[in-house]
């Protein structure tokens, strides 16, 4: 290889690594763009589950009915928080009758948490009010794009679970 082939190489990999690292910018922009318009989206849906609920306690019931009966403790580890600010959120839920815990018949100091008759059931009105929405946002999307979009979103979600 010539000198002059060595340098257009060098140079090829310097562009194509300033341009990933343009896209990664982007990628940031916008997931950041993402999380701020999907809590706004989720407040809209946590309202119809309860007026006294907001787009965080509405997350943390998700997760709940998903997880089936569930410690505070793996909630808090779910999301990133201390007991202490989980512990707020579950309180709220129980308060609005949405949730409620029964002791850990494995663990005497834990309690294990599960939704409630009147949680499932207004979960699963907002839950489809939830996917009607999606369904109507993504209706210009292809199939192809969707799946492709979903398939990256997952590989991404297993990239930040490690």
């Amino acid at each position: 290889m010539t000198s002059d082939a060595v340098g257009e190489e060098r140079d090829t990999a310097g562009e194509q690594h300033a341009a990933r690292e343009d896209q990664v910018d982007r990628f940031e922009e916008q997931l950041s763009l993402f999380h701020r318009r999907s809590r706004r989206f989720l407040r809209s849906f946590a309202s119809r589950v309860h007026p006294g609920m907001d787009a965080s306690n509405y997350a943390v019931l998700v997760v709940i009915a998903q997880a089936g009966p569930v410690r505070l403790i793996e909630l808090a580890d779910e999301f990133g928080l201390d007991k202490s600010t989980m512990s707020r959120h579950v309180s709220t839920l129980i308060q609005l009758g949405l949730v409620h815990r029964k002791p850990d018949p494995l663990d005497g100091r834990a309690y294990l948490l599960r939704l409630t008759p009147d949680g499932q059931h207004r979960l699963a009105l907002a839950g489809a009010a939830r996917r009607d929405e999606w369904q109507d946002r993504l209706d210009g999307w292809s199939y192809c794009e969707l799946a492709e979009f979903v398939t990256g979103l997952h590989r991404l979600n297993a990239d930040l679970d490690h």
